[in-house]
């Protein structure tokens, strides 16, 4: 089901007058271009480039995703977690498919809720990543250094739905 979904949300769509060329239409190839855009750090022309390919492809999980990483990267941080909120939203059914993806985007909603100062929230968003990968080293000492911010004291650093809970 994940599968099928993802691969409906990057179909292509018919340009609907002359002037747009049938790659401009292509939310893939829009991705990419926004890619070269991040990379030379042109941000704002990346974004362009990722709302533009939302447009056409309001489905697919990694153009929020990535045009989130370029709203931290402006320090627009709410923009940030809203496009991480759609992301995990449509990152469903959650399957070992979209695993690091969840992973991904809730660290990266966890890292913008701190520069918002809701440190609870992204306590809960990198405790759930820890839990999808729980040998990863970083989730480990970001999900600490905000426990120790919070004061708060987890025994034997259990991670369980019941600590989550702060």
């Amino acid at each position: 089901a994940w599968i099928e979904k993802n691969v409906r949300a990057q179909s292509v769509i018919k340009p609907a007058d002359g002037d747009t060329k049938d790659e401009e239409r292509n939310p893939m190839w829009l991705c990419d271009k926004a890619g070269v855009f991040y990379k030379q750090g042109n941000f704002p022309a990346a974004i362009n480039a990722y709302s533009e390919a939302i447009k056409i492809s309001p489905n697919l999980p990694k153009l929020y995703i990535n045009r989130a990483s370029c709203y931290i990267v402006l320090n627009l941080f709410e923009d940030a977690v809203t496009d991480c909120t759609r992301a995990l939203d449509l990152l469903t059914p959650p399957v070992e498919g979209n695993r690091m993806s969840r992973v991904r985007t809730l660290a990266k909603r966890g890292s913008a809720y701190c520069q918002l100062g809701s440190f609870h929230d992204a306590l809960s968003d990198y405790r759930l990543a820890q839990r999808l990968l729980p040998d990863d080293q970083k989730l480990r000492e970001d999900v600490q250094l905000l426990e120790n911010k919070l004061n708060i004291s987890v025994p034997n650093g259990d991670t369980s739905a019941a600590s989550v809970a702060t």
